[in-house]
């Protein structure tokens, strides 16, 4: 017993100096590994790059010497970089398409913005020539009435509406300057609009029918009743002093008499509208609808008393006769 453990502890130092030796190996690979690993992971782009260039410079260099017959290692790059460049040509190709719809997009854009400028031009522009052949309409209507009027005319433009309730007028571009003087009647293609009762040197102002303090001469032009058209507080205009035997009905259009030297005869002025023989007194009270309305007037035509002179210049050319001759 004495001997083995002798034995045992003689061997056991060689024993514990055997494993040490063994480990000192391994110790040195690992360090070794580590080392290697961690330059590998700080220089791995470097690297990467290196074997990339060296792996081309190989496949440009085999291609070159021999161009058909690759070697296997050609082969396998060919067939692993294949899905890589099926990839980068769909996302080229992408690209290229998004790029061309980004372009043709910009241009219909553009394209776009100039047809609806071209648009709105080409909307003003009717809407100028409309309005410009409405008012020559109306000009020509004014013109065709002034010819058949034999009295010196002026034609307006209305600038303004009164906007009390109490003193219903209008006002236009033209006054004394133009002819114009206090007391003219003015009328449309349409029928009769009032009287002038102040005029400026470039204005004039007009009292409408629709007026309380207006009044008129008219006749029927079915039985030739007379009677005053005048306006009233409410803007609603009757017919004055027809008596209640009188043969008026309604529908009956009301002209202009000539009686009070202002208007000429026959201008239309109204029609009938209602009829009330229940009022009390001597007189039926006879409601109006006038033929123009003077919330849409845009032009006037402005009668004078005077008498147009149209001959009178060709009069003047013709020489007078010569005398005969006694024999």
């Amino acid at each position: 017993m004495a001997a083995a453990r002798k034995k045992g502890t003689a061997d056991s130092p060689g024993s514990s100096q055997q494993p040490s030796r063994s480990r000192q190996p391994d110790t040195r690979a690992n360090k070794a590994g580590f080392v290697a690993m961690s330059v590998l992971r700080r220089h791995c782009i470097p690297i990467n790059c290196l074997l990339a260039l060296a792996l081309a410079f190989y496949v440009v260099t085999v291609s070159s010497t021999n161009p058909n017959q690759p070697d296997a290692v050609t082969r396998l790059l060919t067939h692993s970089v294949k899905p890589l460049q099926k990839a980068l040509h769909v996302i080229g190709a992408t690209m290229r398409n998004l790029q061309l719809n980004y372009v043709a997009f910009k241009d219909l854009w553009n394209e776009n913005s100039n047809l609806k400028a071209q648009i709105a031009a080409l909307e003003s522009e009717r809407n100028r020539l409309f309005e410009a052949k409405l008012a020559n309409d109306r000009l020509m209507e004014l013109l065709e009435i002034r010819t058949r009027i034999l009295r010196e005319s002026v034609a307006a433009t209305v600038i303004s509406n009164s906007a009390s309730s109490w003193f219903r007028t209008i006002t236009v571009d033209k006054g004394s300057a133009a002819g114009i003087h206090q007391g003219m009647a003015v009328i449309t293609p349409r029928g009769v609009v009032g009287k002038v009762v102040s005029v400026g040197e470039n204005t004039a102002k007009v009292l409408l029918l629709t007026d309380h303090k207006s009044g008129l001469d008219i006749i029927t032009q079915r039985t030739r009743v007379r009677g005053i058209v005048s306006g009233s507080v409410d803007g609603e205009p009757v017919v004055k002093y027809m008596g209640r035997n009188e043969d008026v009905r309604a529908g009956d259009r009301l002209i202009t008499s000539g009686l009070d030297g202002t208007f000429p005869k026959g201008l239309l002025v109204g029609t009938i509208v209602d009829i009330e023989d229940e009022a009390p007194g001597l007189f039926q009270r006879v409601r109006v609808s006038l033929a123009v309305d003077p919330l849409v007037m845009e032009e006037v035509l402005f009668i004078s008393d005077k008498p147009k002179h149209v001959f009178s210049s060709a009069l003047d050319e013709v020489p007078e006769p010569a005398s005969s001759a006694t024999p």
